[in-house]
């Protein structure tokens, strides 16, 4: 019997979110599902509330918990990686410190102060994961969820000997909103209310699309779309001129107008990323006429969706079991039961056989088509990105390495110089208000950051 080990599964929604679709494969075989958190409290939920999805779902599986992070990985075949260090508290001072100097963040969890702040808190607890899967599973898999994704992604396939790999679904989000922008699929709304997101959630890209891709996490380029066999990028080319689709997602009509490509991710996110769309208030609304504060909606989100696991536990409200955008539940499948599948994922650049992006640093995570069987992960080389494109990944390949750098070492120099090769935050301040900015979150997040 396969084991499964989620870490940090008192998230409860997103653990809800994974099994659901997990234990919509009718061929699962016998499995054993172990849940770790280290606030019992909200383990204990999760634990019930899985339980009830093993039983409306009649999988075979096997449930059990535990606070302790090394029992719960022993022997495990699979780790999920799925913590937030401090909750949103943290995050809140991410976004809210930053203003003071001028920087607006949309969501400040991949780049910028906050996805640099994120990344420090995070690598630590990451590293304590894998130094144990080392000691009590080293043939498991390292499946990462966390964000930034990216440089936690790095740092474990640099700190550890354990295989890694880091799951998104922007790639699988980007394919179906496009398919829609072009009139092959329905329009995908952009998730900026609770039942957007979750209907996001089950919008997956039509049959007839073909799409390969290669980038970084949250900047990866569509490089071919097809339908039906016809290339599709002529109308791509077209789509800033669409007034629907520039409304909707200006900032990648400008970026695809000026560098050839449509990337991922949301038009939100790659607002924080970029030093284009954000000089200030009137700039923003300009590019992004309906603001989204993840932050908030995050909020939002939890408060709906808590009333509704309320709902589910009482017994009031069945579970929604079918596959979604998560890919996990895909890879652990296909390994399972050699069900040969492709999905986005993101991997060391530098691969046994070579590099899987020529014209990416070696030592960096790329983003790329992954086919899985039971044999594991089989990552498909993309070779040389147009220029440009690889120049924009490189402009946050600079600051991931820096986060990288800094968690792994505690060198709080390498942190600073993060911040300040960031592309927003050196486009509206001075070094001198960057080193400021960089000392007041260091100071508050001290708690959070024992490694320096």
């Amino acid at each position: 019997m396969k084991k499964i080990t989620i870490i940090g599964a008192g998230s409860t929604m997103f653990t809800r979110q994974l099994l659901s679709a997990l234990f919509a494969y009718k061929d699962l075989p016998p499995t054993e599902v172990v849940l770790e958190d280290i606030n019992e409290q909200v383990l204990e939920r999760s634990f019930r509330l899985v339980g009830l999805m093993i039983e409306q779902a009649s999988v075979p599986v096997t449930l059990s918990m535990t606070v302790n992070q090394k029992d719960a990985l022993r022997n495990a075949d699979f780790v999920i990686n799925a913590i937030q260090v401090g909750g949103l508290e943290p995050w809140k001072l991410d976004m809210e410190i930053p203003k003071r100097y001028g920087i607006s963040q949309e969501v400040g969890d991949t780049l910028g102060a906050g996805g640099i702040f994120r990344g420090l808190r995070q690598i630590p607890p990451l590293l304590s994961i894998l130094q144990d899967m080392e000691e009590v599973c080293p043939q498991a898999l390292f499946i990462n969820y966390s964000n930034p994704l990216a440089p936690l992604t790095w740092a474990a396939s640099q700190a550890s000997s354990i295989r890694s790999i880091g799951l998104c679904y922007g790639v699988r989000y980007t394919a179906s909103q496009l398919a829609g922008y072009l009139g092959v699929g329905p329009w995908v709304d952009h998730p900026h209310t609770p039942e957007l997101w979750q209907a996001l959630m089950y919008q997956d890209v039509p049959e007839a699309i073909e799409y390969r891709f290669g980038g970084i996490n949250h900047m990866t380029w569509m490089l071919e779309f097809r339908h039906k066999g016809e290339d599709l990028y002529p109308l791509i080319h077209q789509l800033p001129d669409n007034p629907a689709v520039y409304k909707n997602d200006a900032p990648r009509c400008e970026i695809l107008k000026h560098f050839g490509y449509w990337s991922t991710e949301n038009h939100w996110h790659m607002t924080d990323y970029v030093p284009y769309f954000r000089k200030n208030e009137a700039m923003i609304n300009q590019f992004l006429p309906r603001r989204w504060n993840l932050l908030a909606l995050e909020q939002e989100v939890h408060t709906l969706a808590n009333e509704e696991i309320n709902r589910q536990l009482a017994g009031e409200q069945p579970f929604r079991i079918e596959e979604n955008m998560l890919n996990g539940a895909k890879l652990i499948h296909a390994m399972l039961t050699d069900t040969p599948t492709r999905i986005n994922g993101n991997v060391a650049n530098q691969q046994s056989n070579g590099l899987l992006i020529d014209n990416l640093p070696a030592n960096c995570v790329v983003e790329v088509p992954i086919h899985v069987d039971s044999k594991g992960l089989h990552p498909e080389t993309i070779g040389t990105l147009p220029t440009q494109c690889a120049a924009l990944n490189k402009t946050n390949i600079n600051v991931q390495e820096l986060i990288v750098e800094a968690a792994l070492k505690g060198d709080k120099q390498a942190a600073k110089h993060a911040l300040a090769l960031d592309p927003l935050t050196a486009a509206l301040c001075t070094l001198e208000q960057i080193d400021s900015l960089f000392e007041e979150l260091f100071e508050a997040q001290k708690p959070w950051l024992p490694q320096f």
